[in-house]
């Protein structure tokens, strides 16, 4: 039986590969602790949670284009493309960001990938990373959760951990018993919110589909009535997504000409 597919995005240094370390029980994806993203191709990797198999796919960081890393519009692309092409199409996405800010760009990119591309199909949860001084992980979503509303960042579920073990001291990790518990709520998660019937992506048809869907459908741009695109025009339909949803000119366009060549 093929493994159901959970996908996780994010920006570069979220914890994506740590969580996917995490979840193996080894060091498998490559982590870095620098500025410097890591992850530039999607990479799979199997485990299994109370008998069922999953494929946890690590992918590049979601980047704003700095040098030295991914440019957002590569990583975007590669992503949109391992979503269409995965074999047993995708069961969960997981949208990976480190406490304790929530940043807008974490808006755009869920809005993007969940309501846009994937068309709200797919279940989408959040695994939160970076809170190992907390006393209460759990009690940072409790403060936050607010803020994910008026975002309109709807999940099917959450997990609040740390990724990381801590230092070793006297042939134990100062983090162990944190770790450990993470690693469990990130399994119930998954375990919880996965789709058992896995949704297929077709091709984007950025022909009029994406900027009707971002403006009048889903209504989450910030002036949809100011809208006034030329339905079947490329160009103008991904300038106004970018325009209201945070990317820069430059970006839409290579973005719009990237996805128009897949």
């Amino acid at each position: 039986m093929t493994p159901y597919n959970v996908v996780l995005f994010g920006e570069s240094g979220c914890g994506k590969s740590s969580v996917v370390n995490m979840l193996l029980g080894f060091e498998a994806a490559p982590t870095s602790s620098g500025a410097r993203g890591c992850t530039f191709n999607s990479a799979g990797y199997d485990i299994r949670i109370d008998g069922a198999r999953f494929r946890i796919h690590d992918t590049a960081g979601l980047e704003e284009g700095e040098e030295g890393r991914v440019p957002k519009a590569d990583a975007i692309t590669q992503l949109y493309s391992l979503l269409r092409t995965l074999d047993g199409g995708v069961s969960l996405l997981v949208f990976c960001m480190k406490a304790p800010r929530i940043k807008e760009s974490a808006k755009h990119n869920w809005l993007l990938f969940h309501e846009i591309m994937c068309k709200g199909q797919v279940p989408i949860a959040i695994v939160v990373t970076g809170l190992e001084q907390e006393d209460n992980m759990d009690s940072w979503w409790e403060s936050n959760e607010d803020t994910f509303r008026r975002y309109g960042m709807h999940s099917h579920g959450h997990a609040c951990v740390t990724a990381i073990r801590g230092r070793l001291r006297k042939g134990e990790y100062t983090l162990q018993a944190e770790y450990d518990e993470s690693k469990a709520k990130v399994e119930q998660m998954i375990k919880k919110c996965y789709k058992e019937q896995p949704w297929r992506m077709q091709r984007i048809q950025w022909l009029g589909e994406v900027i009707y869907d971002v403006t009048y459908k889903s209504r989450w741009c910030q002036d949809p009535k100011e809208i006034k695109t030329a339905v079947g025009k490329t160009k103008g339909a991904v300038d106004e997504l970018v325009s209201k949803c945070g990317m820069s000119e430059k970006e839409a366009e290579e973005l719009g000409q990237k996805l128009d060549q897949m």
